[in-house]
């Protein structure tokens, strides 16, 4: 697809299969078929799927660590004439994948950047969940642990939209643990495992419910997990004015979830009662 010296190439931004290979599009196949190379976040994954297409277009590494770097030579490129595509290892490219800082100096540039849309853990999961997605947030993977996970979980937990989360199997149990503390077990939720693939398997319930299918092994820790969380229903209950003081001392000194146990024994209310308003209370100091 090679273009005169006065024109700039096309950058396209591929989805692939996440899993099932007969979700590959005919157009995203003959796009791949064509372009001067293929940027892809994993070389060997998209050789792989190219020998199954019967497509022998050469690739070159684009990933979280080489992408601003690389991005320029792309660039370079594109602007030499060459028609490029991006690919993640598997899926559509920025949705939790690289593509940002390519798709962006593209689009400085004056470059074309046409979607090839397709397969997308994302959609997959929001088309068959079992809470509400007329509007949802979207936010990948979160911080795997301490401080800044607790306070996203606790911003997260305010949210009234319904939440999209990713995870990998070795976390998924402590995740779902901060999640029922910081947002109650009957919080509802939809998890899916493994999408389009062999052992697939979607499932509905609150946190609690989730948590004890792990426990009995009803869902295996194995596979890429996507959680699509229900929003917040109910405002912050009402607290007496006594338990709000004990509550504006203690998320002073302590973490907001020690604070609430404190507070709940010392006044006779509710811990989640205590919790939300200590929420509410944090997004306020």
């Amino acid at each position: 697809m090679r273009k005169s010296l006065e024109s700039f190439g096309d950058l396209y931004v591929v989805a692939t299969p996440i899993g099932n290979l007969e979700d590959m599009t005919m157009r995203a196949g003959r796009i791949l078929s064509i372009v001067d190379y293929i940027a892809a976040e994993d070389t060997r994954r998209t050789k792989t799927l190219l020998r199954q297409l019967g497509v022998n277009t050469r690739t070159r590494a684009y990933h979280d660590y080489n992408e601003e770097l690389v991005s320029k030579a792309v660039i370079s490129d594109l602007k030499g004439g060459l028609d490029v595509a991006l690919v993640s290892d598997a899926g559509t490219p920025q949705v939790s994948d690289p593509g940002y800082h390519l798709v962006k100096q593209a689009f400085s540039a004056g470059i074309r950047v046409i979607p090839i849309p397709g397969p997308s853990a994302l959609s997959a999961a929001i088309s068959v969940s079992g809470v509400p997605t007329a509007s949802f947030l979207f936010e990948g993977f979160l911080p795997s642990k301490g401080k800044k996970r607790q306070e996203t979980l606790e911003r997260l937990a305010r949210e009234e939209h319904s939440v999209v989360l990713y995870e990998a199997p070795h976390r998924i149990i402590s995740l779902l643990d901060a999640m029922s503390l910081t947002m109650g077990e009957n919080r509802g939720l939809t998890i899916a495992r493994e999408l389009t693939k062999l052992h697939e398997q979607v499932c509905y319930g609150t946190l609690g419910s989730i948590l004890a299918a792990f426990e009995n092994d009803t869902i295996p820790c194995r596979g890429e997990f996507v959680i699509v969380v229900e929003g917040e229903k109910n405002k912050a209950p009402l607290i007496d004015i006594g338990a709000e003081h004990i509550m504006r001392e203690l998320i002073r000194e302590l973490p907001l979830s020690k604070a609430a146990d404190v507070a709940s024994r010392l006044v006779g209310q509710s811990r989640k009662s205590l919790y939300a308003f200590g929420l509410e209370l944090k997004n306020k100091l």
